[in-house]
């Protein structure tokens, strides 16, 4: 699953056909996202936003494929699919739209680390330390008062703690990424808590799709940067 950077960079826009791909597919991941998010504005719970809700993470994966010129990073691509299944599977079931995440997160997990990322946390000590405090006060907080998802939460928030952090260890925009990704979440295991936050459920989703894009962004700028070997590992975060 880990997305290996290859030793020759991976382009992040080829030129000729594949510049052209790129657009259409950023045309099609605009129109895909920005009707579903006025959608669930103007009419949510009708069947076309559950629809549409499926087709949020594909269409992000056809803009990512039509992105990198060589083979795309097997922990995006996956993490993506499983993405889909947690987006459709949520709407049924909580658990098992959680046990979908939880595979996207490992999946991010596994690629971040092949980008070289956890060498790079390591010397950046201060945000593993700082998602830990996250971890432990969310689940302190929040633990109690969720019930039979309590310990499903917890396991979770773990996981996307440390993707999280990882992800700081990639580049900024990544860390960016994973860090809106975590405030998705947290803001749905408030509401599960039954807590009352202001917005809260209106944000759930533009965070989530913001996070989504700009992980995936981070992730092929990676790629095209030759991963975090040599210069680039050295300043990963303050280049991006």
């Amino acid at each position: 699953m880990p997305g290996q950077a290859s030793s020759s960079p991976v382009a992040a826009v080829a030129p000729g056909p594949r510049r052209a791909a790129a657009g259409w597919a950023t045309a099609v991941l605009v129109l895909t996202w920005g009707t579903y998010l006025a959608v669930r504005l103007l009419q949510p719970g009708v069947p076309l936003e559950r629809v549409l809700k499926g087709l949020l993470m594909p269409a992000l994966l056809v803009w990512v494929l039509a992105r990198v010129s060589g083979p795309a990073p097997k922990g995006l691509v996956l993490g993506l699919v499983l993405a889909t299944v947690g987006d459709i599977a949520i709407d049924v079931n909580f658990i098992a739209g959680m046990l979908g995440f939880l595979g996207m997160q490992l999946c991010y997990i596994a690629g971040f680390v092949g980008l070289g990322a956890a060498g790079a946390l390591r010397r950046r000590w201060p945000i593993a330390l700082a998602y830990a405090g996250i971890w432990a006060g969310a689940n302190l907080v929040l633990g109690p008062a969720l019930g039979d998802l309590r310990l499903p939460v917890l396991v979770y928030s773990l996981a996307i703690c440390v993707m999280a952090a990882l992800g700081c260890g990639v580049n900024a925009t990544v860390g960016l990424g994973a860090a809106l990704f975590l405030i998705s979440d947290a803001l749905i295991a408030v509401d599960r808590a039954g807590l009352d936050l202001p917005l809260g459920s209106a944000l759930v989703m533009p965070t989530y799709l913001a996070g989504q894009y700009w992980i995936a962004s981070g992730w092929v700028r990676a790629l095209a940067t030759g991963g975090l070997g040599g210069r680039a590992r050295a300043s990963a975060l303050p280049a991006a």
